[in-house]
């Protein structure tokens, strides 16, 4: 054979296995886009009290009172049936594809096909909302969720999944209550949230489970002081009792005082009464916190003046100020019988002491 016959064969040769490397390629990327856009294998759907578990996902509502007493009443077999549905919402090839589409360059996404829309977000929020309503009986979907806190990707839900940790928002609620190393797992999605730039509300419910972390302070601190400066109110407020009761000797450094004293004055009474609530917890920086107090005892807003007032019954000093203030409330006409009435022995004590220093 001649060295031009034998070189045309090679080049056949190479050809050939090139195109079968492309053809298995383009078979393998077929796979994974089918698989990665949600083509699966179809699932069961056992019945429940006689109707397909499906069919009981499909017709759930978000935040329905007689649909959390209804279920209640299922016990722990309700607590499966969502925790099965959560399972088949998940659609991890969905998801996966997704994520994966909107990171490859565009010439490429331009020759693959459009991701599916995130179908189950919607009805993932109504069963964690369910779970999160039935209370210590929904404690066996404490794994999943868990999960869901660290991998979902829509933030609505994952807002949703901190509700089911921490909606009792004390010592007792269900993330204080993990052991150490579950806790410690979630942290770091904790920290991704109330760093999220996108939903504010995402944010504040990540605030709020921080301050069960106060063995993490290092780690912590700085993150709650950044969001004590959020411009979402309501985000800034929560993030403020977290940092105090993480590490409240950081509060006066990071300026706290100053900006709950500000927020005090947002015309919104459901945000300005729970700043002079956390003006008040803090008890620091007297001197910033006090006036503004007195300020919004003295305004229009009965909420806000009541709560201004209750704040103000922890501070000490300037007694110059605060005994005044609290004379002057004692005159309104709108204040309720029970604060006149802690007012009334807040004077009395002042008038004591006064009276023993001279």
């Amino acid at each position: 054979m001649s060295d031009s016959a034998q070189s045309n064969s090679g080049w056949r040769k190479k050809l050939k296995w090139v195109i079968a490397g492309l053809v298995a390629g383009a078979a393998g990327v077929a796979v994974l886009v089918l698989w990665f856009a949600g083509v699966s294998v179809g699932n069961s759907d056992p019945l429940f009290h006689g109707r397909p578990e499906s069919e009981w996902i499909k017709n759930l509502k978000y935040w329905d009172d007689a649909q959390v007493k209804e279920w209640k009443g299922y016990g722990e077999e309700g607590v499966q049936v969502l925790i099965r549905g959560l399972e088949r919402a998940n659609r991890p090839g969905e998801r996966a594809y997704r994520k994966l589409y909107r990171r490859v360059p565009f010439a490429l996404t331009r020759r693959l096909p459009d991701p599916k829309d995130d179908s189950t977000r919607s009805s993932r929020m109504c069963m964690v909302s369910l779970l999160e309503s039935l209370g210590t009986d929904a404690k066996s979907a404490t794994p999943i969720m868990e999960r869901m806190l660290k991998n979902d990707e829509a933030d609505s839900v994952r807002q949703c999944v901190i509700n089911f940790f921490n909606s009792s928002e004390d010592e007792k609620c269900l993330l204080n209550q993990l052991p150490a190393k579950e806790k410690q797992a979630l942290l770091p999605a904790l920290i991704r949230d109330v760093q999220n730039k996108n939903n504010w509300g995402l944010r504040n419910n990540a605030a709020i489970s921080l301050k069960y972390f106060p063995e993490e302070r290092g780690i912590v601190a700085p993150i709650l002081t950044n969001a004590v400066h959020d411009p979402q109110p309501q985000v800034a407020i929560v993030a403020a009792g977290a940092l105090n009761r993480v590490a409240p000797d950081l509060i006066t450094n990071a300026g706290v005082v100053a900006i709950m004293a500000q927020i005090l004055k947002n015309p919104d009474d459901q945000i300005a009464y729970r700043a002079a609530e956390v003006l008040g917890e803090m008890k620091a920086e007297p001197a910033i916190a006090v006036p503004a107090l007195i300020e919004a005892m003295n305004g229009t807003n009965r909420l806000v003046a009541t709560d201004a007032t209750q704040a103000l019954l922890k501070f000490e000093q300037p007694a110059e100020l605060i005994r005044p203030a609290l004379e002057a409330a004692m005159q309104r006409k709108d204040l309720s019988g029970w604060i006149k009435k802690r007012v009334k022995e807040k004077i009395d004590l002042m008038a004591a002491a006064e009276k023993a220093a001279h």
